[in-house]
């Protein structure tokens, strides 16, 4: 197993909160094409669901061993996401189908990444050695990671 791999829940997973974040190597759209959100910093401007939007600050979390949801690629629409996509569980996602309906009654939420998990295309796994990005702009933005929409907070001075 590789060293970002998941393992056994059982093995003890972890117990140290973690804010919403996306995983190294998800791919974020900007206006400069699409890019890892690790290659990204204030300034930058991000596609959002209102535009494009500069990026306030980005903080960078390493932690050893956390809990991610793993969103299996195409799960929430065709190539949404386009491939597996690895989100902290308190990430809000944009959902805009029957979920929205089934769970809120509403025609459009935002849902922390781990109320989605069904244990078969969107599971809650412990990884280890992982860097974890949480990206704030000015305002409360929905941005595109992997053709999936996910909310982002506006900009948070203690993540900064």
């Amino acid at each position: 197993m590789d060293a970002e791999g998941p393992f056994s829940r059982s093995a003890g997973g972890t117990e140290v909160p973690v804010a919403p974040g996306l995983r190294a190597g998800t791919i974020v759209r900007t206006l400069d094409g699409l890019l890892p959100v690790e290659f990204l910093a204030p300034g930058d401007r991000i596609v959002t669901r209102a535009g494009a939007r500069r990026l306030v600050s980005i903080s960078v979390a390493a932690r050893k061993q956390v809990d991610l949801v793993r969103i299996r690629a195409s799960t929430m629409g065709h190539d949404r996401p386009d491939q597996d996509l690895f989100v902290s569980p308190d990430q809000p996602v944009i959902i805009r189908d029957w979920r929205a309906k089934a769970l809120y009654n509403v025609d459009v939420a935002a849902i922390p990444a781990s109320r989605l998990a069904d244990g078969e295309f969107i599971v809650l796994e412990t990884h280890r050695n992982v860097k974890l990005f949480t990206l704030c702009f000015d305002d409360d933005e929905v941005i595109y990671a992997e053709g999936l929409e996910l909310a982002c907070p506006a900009f948070l001075p203690e993540l900064a």
